[in-house]
Formats: C-alpha cells, structure tokens, sequence
C-alpha cells in the first residue's frame, strides 16, 4: 500500500506555523490576564477611578491580537504592530502619570503591552522569518519603554519581559533548526527518492526509444543511399535531411498520431522544458515531474496555450511568491490532462484581488477556458500556491501508448 506523505519543506513549513501560532495564542492570553492584574493593582492603591482608559487600550490591543489568530496576514499583522505600539505608549503615560511608582511597584504590569509585541510572527512559516519577527517586536517594545522615558521625563525602564520573550523565541526557533537539520540528515527525502526513482525510469524508456529511433533512422538512410540513383531528387534529400535532424535533436522523437492533432504530451514536455531552461537563468529553479510513459496526443491549438499558460504561472512565482523554487507535474489518463503548478511562497488571498485586476484571470483562466480547458487557483497568504490546469481531450484524440 501506498502512503501519502507530505513533501518535506511543506512538512517543515506547516510545524515553523504551527509554533508560531503558539506563540500568538500565549500573546493573547497573556494580553488577557493583564485585564485583572491591573483591576487589583490599580484597586488595592485606590485609583479605580483612572481604570477606563488602560483598560480600553488592552482590550484594543487583544482585538488586534484575536485578528492576527483569525487572519494570519501581512495586513492584520501590521495592524497589531501599529496599535500595540502606539497603544502601548499611551498605556504607559496613563498609568506613569496617575502613578509615578508603577515604574517600581508595578513594572511586570506597566510592560505587559510592550512584552506582547515580542510573540507577533504569526504569519511565519520558516525559522527565519519567526525570528526576523521576533526581533522587530522587541526592537519596537525597546522603543515604547524609550519613547515613555522621554515624554513622561522618567527613568528608562524596559524591564526584562521583553527580552526574555525574545530569548524563549529564539531558543523555539533555533531547537526546531536544529531538529530539522537533523532529520533532513538521518532521514531521506520520499519526494525525492521517488523523483530520482521515476527520472531513472523515464531516461531507460527515453535510451529505448532513442536507440531504436537512430537505429531506424539509419537503416532507413543506407538503404537510400544503397539504392539511390546516381543523383538525390528532391524527395530524398528532404528525407535524408528529416532524418538529419532526428538524429542530432536532444527531444524525444514525435510518435505517428492522427491528423486531427497537433502535438503530443512528449512534445508539450519539451515545449515546457525548453520555457524553463529561460526561467532557470533569471533564477528559478523547477522542479518537473509527473508520469509520461505514454504518448497523448493534444487537440490542435492547445499545446501553445498550455506552454503559455504554465510560463504566466511561473512568472508570478519569479515575481510574486518571493520563493526561486517551484514544481510543475503532469498527469493524464485516457480523458484528460492536468498539469499542478506550485510554490511554497509568500501566497496571496485570492478573494482580495480586485476585480479590475485582469493579470491572473486573463493569463490563466480564460486562456484555459478558451481551449475547453478549466484553471483552479489555491492560496494562501503564508502557505504558498496551486494552479490547477485541466484540459479534456475528447475521445477521438485521446489514443492509447
């Protein structure tokens, strides 16, 4: 029986999530608690008068936070940034200038806004980027304890709640480095193992036919030459030209298909292959696979789309995804043919593309529907990207190997 098992960078990608998701439930939670904390200090001091404001700010700030949990994005992310570092300012001027003691009294209270933006990388999906993260909340936490120094003319006091936030993140992140590296070192890549299992596959199928290509080629080239006339009509100069070609040509031979089509699927791999040898010099590297054991023939007109159509997907990759890596496999059975383009990038949400942005639709989606085909777009900001093509190939062009 065969198991599924995830590729091992979307493996890795959805636990770096996961641990920073962990960390954005603790921010809230932590943000929460601060709520009778400051209740039963502010209380026990008599200052329950001043309680309105602070408390409305902290519960701004878990509003902030609750939407990064729920909408993990750029957007959101930014969101809570900005109003956890403004919010945290003000809290503190508040609580500072009703009582100056809190900076001695009640500094594990007076921080707990700043510590929070420590814990935002909720949208990381490598080690680096939950990091990079972390430490952008701590260099803007540092800020709020200056910028309160300087406005309220206090002492500059940004406690340690901060910096131990920073080191509990680093230490998560650098142990799950660490773990990775390790299994990527004791344990084999499946995706990778079944590529290379596959490619050695292809190039035997690819070495026969080859073989029996120029062997063909050459018997039929000497017996031309053995029994030609004293001079080559134009005929069999265009012959033994033909035959030129086939043998210096680096593609796979086109296999005799019926006239209603135009090129097959060995012919679309190489039409692809040729397409990214360009992308690969402007720093893409793709990763091809998919079964090809047997010759499919395509409707005509629609070979050209598909080359089209899977460059535009792999130009938003170069462009868009901010990844060098993708995977174009194709599939097909007696029916249809379907080609999966993906990246493991940046992602987007589809639902926020205006509609008067016309690139992915008019690339991709109606370029597929032109040719009877369909297109499905899968994103998600932080989890990378599908492309779906499917093409039907009606029962007079579909032919069996």
């Amino acid at each position: 029986m065969r198991v599924a098992v995830l590729p091992r960078e979307v493996a890795s990608r959805i636990i770096t999530t996961a641990l920073a998701r962990a960390f954005a439930a603790i921010n809230v939670t932590s943000l929460v608690l601060s709520i009778p904390m400051l209740v039963e200090f502010m209380t026990h001091r008599g200052l329950a008068a001043a309680l309105p404001a602070p408390l409305l700010i902290l519960a701004a700030l878990i509003g902030a936070a609750l939407l990064c949990v729920l909408r993990p994005q750029r957007m959101s992310l930014t969101i809570f940034l900005v109003v956890g570092t403004v919010g945290a300012v003000v809290y503190e001027l508040i609580l500072v200038s009703v009582y100056p003691d809190f900076l001695v009294e009640g500094l594990y209270i007076l921080n707990r806004p700043a510590v929070a933006l420590v814990l935002v990388g909720v949208t990381a999906s490598t080690v680096r980027q939950g990091f990079a993260w972390s430490l952008v909340g701590f260099g803007l936490s540092t800020l709020v304890a200056l910028a309160v120094a300087v406005i309220a003319t206090v002492p500059f006091t940004p406690g340690y709640g901060a910096l131990l936030n920073l080191i509990a993140t680093t230490i998560a992140y650098t142990s799950l480095a660490a773990i990775q590296w390790s299994l990527r070192r004791r344990v084999p890549d499946f995706e990778e193992v079944e590529n290379l299992s596959r490619r050695a596959t292809l190039e035997d199928e690819l070495r026969v036919r080859v073989a029996a290509n120029v062997h063909d080629t050459l018997l039929n080239g000497l017996a031309l030459v053995i029994n030609a006339p004293d001079e080559l009509d134009a005929r069999m100069v265009a012959r033994l030209r033909q035959d030129a070609r086939t043998l210096a040509s680096a593609e796979w031979p086109e296999e005799a298909g019926s006239d209603k089509v135009e090129r097959g699927d060995s012919q679309l791999r190489n039409d692809i292959l040729r397409m990214l040898s360009d992308l690969q010099w402007r720093g893409l590297t793709v990763r091809i696979t998919g079964t090809d054991s047997s010759y499919v023939p395509l409707p005509p007109g629609s070979a050209d789309v598909l080359v089209g159509v899977v460059r535009a997907c792999l130009e938003n990759v170069l462009k868009h995804s901010g990844t060098s890596v993708a995977e174009v496999d194709l599939s097909h059975s007696d029916t249809d043919l379907s080609i999966v383009v993906t990246d493991q990038g940046s992602g987007f949400d589809p639902r926020a593309i205006a509609s008067d942005r016309i690139g992915l639709r008019a690339s991709v989606i109606e370029r597929m529907n032109g040719i009877g085909g369909s297109a499905r777009v899968w994103s998600t900001p932080g989890q990378g990207t599908s492309v779906v093509l499917h093409l039907p190939l009606p029962r007079e062009v579909a032919v069996d190997a």
